[in-house]
């Protein structure tokens, strides 16, 4: 309750006509709100920090000026998915067309 009328700043009377369900996708949205503004935050820090670069080897992405805790769910440089599974997508499709 101290995070949903606290933090996400929901009215106590909305808070208690909301179903958890709303309350939790509204604490949700505020969430991802304030991701996006630290994510703004460190882009434009990152441009600051570029500009001044004398060589481009100096110069680095957002992600690495300063880590943020949404960084984990972004998964860089993994595969998004094995040959397998591309193999096995590839036939299930062609499996589903239309046979001329």
């Amino acid at each position: 309750m101290d995070y949903y009328i606290g933090q996400a700043g929901i009215m106590p009377d909305i808070f208690w006509k909301n179903t958890w369900k709303e309350n939790h996708l509204l604490g949700e949205s505020h969430m991802i709100k304030s991701n996006m503004q630290w994510e703004q935050v460190r882009y434009i820090a990152s441009m600051l920090y570029n500009v001044n670069c004398n060589k481009k080897a100096q110069m680095i992405t957002p992600d690495k000026l300063f880590p943020l805790p949404q960084d984990v769910y972004l998964q860089r440089g993994k595969p998004k998915s094995s040959k397998d599974e591309m193999m096995a997508f590839k036939k299930l499709s062609e499996s589903k067309k239309p046979q001329k």
